[in-house]
């Protein structure tokens, strides 16, 4: 059958029509549903916006193979972040409310899209806060932030912000980054006070934890003094002194003072400076804080620089003082080897002539109790870098030093033990052994070590009790005074202090000749010469402290020769204090030579208790004569303690001794009406002693 044209077209059009009627042809794009979401996550979790979406009836699918797309519009919430429509929220989010928008699309159609939106609630981070125990002195500052958590990490001045809850007591504040200030002004407390505390995380200020923190305020204290010479007994400017991390500078006096220390009943004071061995003092830090304290620090004996990689020896003259260190064994602080110059000093410590030359105290620790020790003899030995920076022996490596022979005791033995000094502990801390070799005055102990610091050839004193007591000068027992011996015949020290009845128990080396002498505040006692044996020893009279503060201590030691050097003193009264005219202390003049010593080392001790006004004078005589030995080389040196705690140190003029020059003259002493004490060094050598004529005393009074 044929059709037209027009024929053709009306059948296409049927045909058309019919199609549509049965649902043939283009049905529209995929329909995509985005719906709402309500998402509640903390730190560490994370959910999907498509768990409830569709595209075309089905789950909404991202990534390889799925059938949509995602994206995010906006910027998202600090911490949060969005991986194929998965919302994660990390450490560091910022709590809250918010909404993200996105829209869905078919994977594909990237025209075929709906929009949906999710509310997402940050939960607040768990935050914690610890109550804390502090002790910190006025002046000081310490952190609570340290034991205290947000979000399960420590808390930090950036994540939280601190402040205090309830009375605090004046002069204490907390700031804001968590740090606890005392000013300078704040009062000491007797025990803990409990202080509250509010940690808020920052990005979140209701998001809060409450805390105590137990405050013992201490009293902001000082520890003052001078550091000197040890051979010259000139001050020492530009000394680095430390008390734990407190520090100071001495000025060109020598004198410094290092605040905010805390009171202690042992407390490790350090010196050190260029030139000079390293030294430091035990101190007792009370209520009033430590003053007078004196630091000698040895000078140098030899410095050289080596180059590091090679090694060698750095020796003085006489070849008994040496470190000898190989190649390569040397480390910088981070532990890595030194290569290049290293600078190498050291400092021979000869106690013998001057016990408080020692750093520390002449103890060390026997299963946890402390133990005197006796001195033959100690090496500082100090390298740095060609930087200035500290170095040491690497790990594994030694050295061998020789330390000089230095001992009053005739006896020295063979071999002996090795002790280093600990700073920290302000202990001698044995390691290692030593043996004595060399002849005549260049004989030395010999020893492996495997770290530098100051090293001493020591051994533990076999020790015995000496019982005695203290009164002040009215006759009444005085609690708290320091009692301090000093080796006669060997080279060692030991303090102890009184107690509520005035009495002290003190322990000396058996069989030894020692002194001992008390301090009580500025107040000074009479020394004793005591002897000791293998028993305990109860001695018949008390010390006796000084009427006043206008006390007077001065002390003479010497080396081995010449045997027999005598202290002289004149008063203003021209009364003579020496060996065939010892005075009194009770009665005028009040001045009095405690302790006298014919046989090498001293020490001669001459104390006074009440000054007369006018002018004292002070020479030391050679009394076995120039040819025994000058005085000028005997090691001699006068240790002159004035009123108020003041130390003056004096050393033999070296030029100007001839065999008629007797006399060593040290100084004056000029006190006025109101005890004012001034000292002129004279320091010089005379063939006869000073003419002091005679008059009638007269005392003063401090007002």
């Amino acid at each position: 059958m044929r059709m037209n044209t027009q024929g053709r077209l009306a059948c296409a059009a049927a045909l058309a029509a019919l199609l549509t009627a049965c649902g043939g042809g283009d049905s529209g794009p995929t329909p995509m549903v985005a719906a709402a979401d309500t998402l509640a996550l903390g730190t560490g979790q994370n959910a999907s916006v498509l768990a409830n979406d569709t595209v075309g009836g089905a789950a909404a699918r991202v990534g390889t193979g799925g059938n949509a797309t995602v994206t995010f519009s906006g910027t998202l919430p600090q911490g949060v972040s969005v991986t194929d429509g998965v919302v994660a929220v990390a450490r560091g989010a910022v709590p809250g409310s918010y909404t993200l928008s996105y829209q869905l699309c078919e994977a594909g159609a990237a025209s075929n899209c709906a929009t949906g939106s999710a509310a997402l609630t940050i939960a607040k981070p768990p935050i914690a806060a610890a109550a804390d125990n502090l002790s910190i002195a006025a002046g000081e500052t310490a952190t609570l932030l340290a034991n205290d958590q947000l979000d399960g990490v420590a808390a930090t001045a950036d994540t939280v912000t601190a402040a205090t809850t309830g009375a605090w007591p004046a002069g204490v504040t907390l700031r804001a980054d968590g740090v606890l200030v005392a000013a300078d002004t704040a009062a000491a407390t007797a025990g803990a006070t409990a202080l509250g505390y509010r940690i808020c995380q920052t990005a979140a200020p209701t998001n809060c934890a409450d805390a105590s923190v137990n405050l013992t305020l201490l009293s902001r204290l000082a520890v003052s003094g001078r550091a000197l010479d040890g051979l010259t007994g000139a001050p020492l400017p530009g000394i680095t002194v430390a008390v734990g991390t407190r520090t100071a500078t001495t000025d060109a006096q020598g004198q410094f003072s290092v605040s905010g220390v805390t009171a202690n009943a042992r407390t490790v004071v350090s010196f050190s400076g260029a030139g000079y061995g390293e030294s430091a003092r035990i101190v007792a830090v009370g209520d009033t804080g430590a003053s007078g304290v004196l630091a000698r620090l040895v000078p140098a004996t030899a410095t050289a620089t080596l180059d590091a990689s090679v090694g060698g020896s750095v020796s003085n003259a006489a070849g008994n003082a040496r470190v000898t260190l190989a190649a390569a064994s040397l480390a910088r602080a981070d532990g890595s080897t030194l290569t290049g110059n290293a600078t190498v000093s050291i400092a021979a410590i000869d106690p013998s002539l001057d016990s408080s030359l020692m750093p520390g105290d002449y103890t060390t620790l026997n299963a946890g109790t402390a133990v005197p020790i006796e001195s033959f003899g100690a090496l500082s030995v100090q390298i740095t870098d060609s930087t200035g920076k500290p170095a040491n022996l690497r790990a594994g490596q030694t050295a061998t030093i020789r330390i000089p022979l230095g001992t009053r005791d005739a006896n020295p033995p063979a071999t002996i033990p090795l002790f280093h000094f600990d700073t920290a502990s302000g202990r001698w801390m044995q390691e290692g052994s030593a043996t004595l070799q060399g002849s005549g005055t260049a004989r030395y102990y010999e020893g492996s070590v495997s770290h530098f610091s100051v090293w001493n050839a020591d051994r533990v004193s076999e020790t015995v009790w000496i019982n005695g007591c203290i009164t002040d000068a009215a006759g009444a027992r005085v609690a708290g005074a320091s009692i301090t011996s000093d080796g006669i015949d060997y080279s060692g020290t030991s303090s102890a202090l009184s107690d509520a009845t005035g009495a002290f128990r003190i322990a000396v080396r058996q069989n030894s000749l020692a002194t001992l002498i008390g301090l009580r505040g500025l107040l000074i006692s009479n020394t004793l010469r005591v002897e000791s044996s293998t028993g305990e020893l109860t001695l018949p009279d008390c010390l006796v402290l000084a009427a006043n503060a206008n006390g007077v201590s001065i002390k003479l030691t010497w080396g081995a020769r010449p045997s027999d050097l005598d202290s002289h003193l004149w008063t203003p009264s021209g009364a003579h204090v020496y060996y065939s005219s010892k005075g009194q202390l009770a009665a005028a003049p009040f001045a009095n030579l405690d302790v006298d010593d014919t046989s090498s080392f001293g020490p001669e001790v001459v104390t006074l208790t009440k000054l007369m006004v006018g002018t004292y004078k002070y020479a030391v005589r050679n009394y076995s004569g120039y040819d025994s030995g000058p005085v000028a080389v005997s090691g001699a040196r006068v240790e002159l303690v004035l009123p108020g705690g003041r130390t003056e140190l004096f050393i033999p003029p070296a030029t100007g001794e001839t065999a008629s020059t007797d006399y060593w003259t040290l100084f004056d002493l000029v006190v006025d009406a109101q005890c004012n004490v001034t000292l002129t060094r004279t320091e010089a050598y005379a063939t006869t002693p000073p003419n002091v004529p005679s008059s009638t005393p007269v005392y003063c009074t401090r007002s």
